[in-house]
């Protein structure tokens, strides 16, 4: 049986190409991994947070762009009292709020700035990393997986190129499940 794994992301519309890169990236980590992404309603959704996926999820992703959305600080005081892992990213391209500005700073969380979304999607993946081998045993990792995520993070620590191709996007950003490959 795969191991399964769950992502709850908390951010506005406005940050929909990160996601789309995030469900991109987690489809090429660990190939025998399936991942489920559950996310904040879109704004026309007039629904509840998924609090029981939230519950269920192995990792919390907030990502705090112009503005904080509703239902965003449900979805974070949640996942706080569940004591999910929490990864906090701010996006630099836009000035915040001042509700945003507040929510940041009485957060209590160390937010991790990025530019791009292809900044953010890199240093998500780096640090997803590093909790996955950290956490070994305890994420249930097969061996050959570990040496897989060992071997990426080796290789994200070399000098890199700019990246000049775009990633395109497929309709990834909303959530959706992640199934792992089948054996050669």
């Amino acid at each position: 049986m795969a191991t399964e794994f769950a992502v709850y992301i908390s951010a506005a519309p406005e940050l929909d190409p990160e996601c789309e890169l995030l469900g991109q990236r987690l489809a090429r980590l660990v190939q025998s991994v399936r991942w489920s992404i559950k996310r904040t309603p879109a704004s026309g959704e007039y629904a509840n947070p998924d609090l029981e996926a939230l519950a269920q999820s192995q990792f919390y992703l907030i990502l705090l762009g112009r503005d904080i959305v509703a239902p965003m600080g449900v979805e974070f005081r949640a996942a706080q009292s569940h004591e999910i892992p929490v990864f906090a990213y701010r996006s630099t391209q836009w000035a915040s709020t001042p509700a945003a500005s507040v929510f940041a700073h009485q957060s209590g969380l160390a937010w991790r700035e990025y530019a791009t979304p292809q900044q953010f999607v890199q240093d998500f993946e780096r640090r997803l990393i590093q909790r996955l081998v950290e956490g070994t045993p305890g994420y249930g990792l097969f061996v050959e997986d570990l040496q897989e995520l060992a071997r990426r993070l080796r290789e994200m620590e070399k000098p890199e190129e700019e990246e000049t191709a775009s990633e395109s996007r497929r309709g990834a950003g909303r959530g959706g499940i992640i199934l792992p490959s089948e054996p050669a």
